[in-house]
């Protein structure tokens, strides 16, 4: 079926609403519940994506049911009565009451609402309609007013200690990069106090915010509101340096990360490390080159954050064998400093590949149907929401990820091109 390729950027559910990126920073915390102010349509539009993400989000989100009556006359107490049931079973650290476009423009007063309920946890108001911002700025907003319900304070420093701020549970891949992080961070004696926010987290542990010397923002377009409050309210520096790609990208990572804390990082059994993985990935690129000694990759496509863009590009130029063009889509706020390759735009499709050409695709599903050229493409999953099957330890980055990501590219491309070139093909 032919298509007009301009229109492909008029095609709904390129994003992710406000309310979305706001439900899942809430439904990280544990115990806690959100109540979707709002017609049907949109919580189940909401859920469908949050469960892909984490199966258990759907058993604590519910609904205000609004109806078209309700535009008119308002949702009051339908609101208090869904509220008040959502805190019946006593088992809620917090409630937070999500209010979408239509229900902020008839302008009730649901925090006016929330403030005079009788419950037993606490109970914040967040207007997440999507008209006023996209799935970044609804979960900066709501941890944000999370923040600001428990009211940190700044206490005793902990020496070489951390804040991750920018991890979210929509994000592929989440639970392996927050482990690999951990993981690099503890062999150069930098502590981890709080990840902003995984799932799981809980008031308490968020209340211990202000005991680490510095936060490191994961990804700006979510963590980098959260690290100006912190600062502005805490008096916390933070560094804004993106996931570390790469194995040299990760001794640099901590080596800022250490300068930062004015400390010296003891960093010789990762180094050590590295130059194991270096052997590792040396032989899967002589595998590849054995069996594919005319391969040429006509490009290599990312589409995902600005920070994973802008952390991953530098890297894939000097350490992946890509012999064709790089090109970008940034989801999201960002992306006026790229540094290299060429923006992928709705309005400028790519071309088609031929029979012996090979392109290797980090983004969506989505993306990789607009590409085509399944037979020809190695892909990884680089956007939300993650993939139905979750695989917790699967990461990109740091000198694990680096190993999973060049092996995974690897074994895909030389399966392509033997079901390409095999006896059946010529």
């Amino acid at each position: 079926m032919n298509t007009n390729n301009n229109l492909q950027r008029w095609q709904p559910c390129r994003g992710y609403c406000q309310m979305n990126g706001a439900a899942s920073a809430i439904l990280s915390i544990k115990d806690a519940k959100v109540v979707m102010n709002c017609p049907r349509w949109c919580a189940v539009l909401a859920e469908r994506e949050l469960a892909i993400a984490v199966k258990e989000f759907e058993t604590r989100l519910y609904c205000s049911e609004v109806l078209e009556t309700d535009l008119l006359f308002g949702v009051g107490n339908k609101l208090v009565e869904a509220v008040e049931e959502a805190c019946a079973d006593g088992k809620n650290s917090l409630l937070a009451v999500l209010t979408n476009c239509s229900m902020s423009l008839i302008g009730d007063d649901i925090k006016g609402v929330c403030s005079e309920l009788q419950t037993d946890c606490p109970v914040v108001a967040i207007d997440s309609g999507g008209l006023t911002g996209e799935y970044w700025e609804g979960w900066s907003n709501a941890l944000i007013t999370i923040l600001q319900n428990i009211q940190p304070s700044r206490l005793k420093t902990l020496p070489g200690s951390v804040n991750l701020i920018g991890c979210s549970a929509c994000y592929p891949q989440w639970q392996g990069d927050l482990a690999e992080l951990r993981r690099l961070l503890a062999a150069a004696g930098v502590e981890v106090n709080v990840c902003l926010i995984e799932n799981g987290t809980t008031l308490a542990q968020l209340e211990q915010i202000g005991r680490a010397k510095l936060n490191i923002v994961l990804n700006e377009e979510i963590g980098l509101p959260v690290a100006h409050w912190l600062e502005e309210n805490l008096q916390q520096p933070y560094l804004n340096i993106p996931m570390p790609y790469g194995l040299d990208g990760s001794l640099r990572w901590l080596q800022a990360i250490g300068h930062a804390l004015q400390m010296e990082l003891d960093l010789t059994s990762l180094q050590e490390e590295i130059k194991w993985a270096k052997k590792m990935i040396f032989r899967e690129y002589s595998v590849l080159k054995s069996t594919c000694d005319n391969l040429f990759f006509k490009r290599l496509v990312i589409s995902s954050y600005y920070g994973k863009i802008n952390s991953l590009l530098p890297v894939l130029k000097k350490e992946m064998p890509v012999f064709g063009r790089l090109y970008y889509r940034v989801n999201g706020p960002g992306g006026q400093d790229i540094p290299s390759g060429e923006e992928w735009c709705y309005t400028k499709p790519l071309e088609n590949l031929q029979h012996d050409e090979y392109q290797i695709v980090l983004g969506s599903e989505r993306d990789l149907h607009e590409l085509c050229g399944f037979k020809n493409t190695a892909f990884l999953e680089f956007m939300m929401p993650a993939s139905r099957i979750s695989v917790s330890w699967e990461t990109c980055i740091g000198i694990t990820g680096w190993l999973y990501f060049t092996k995974s590219i690897i074994q895909q491309i030389l399966h392509l091109y033997k079901m390409n070139n095999g006896p059946e093909q010529k």
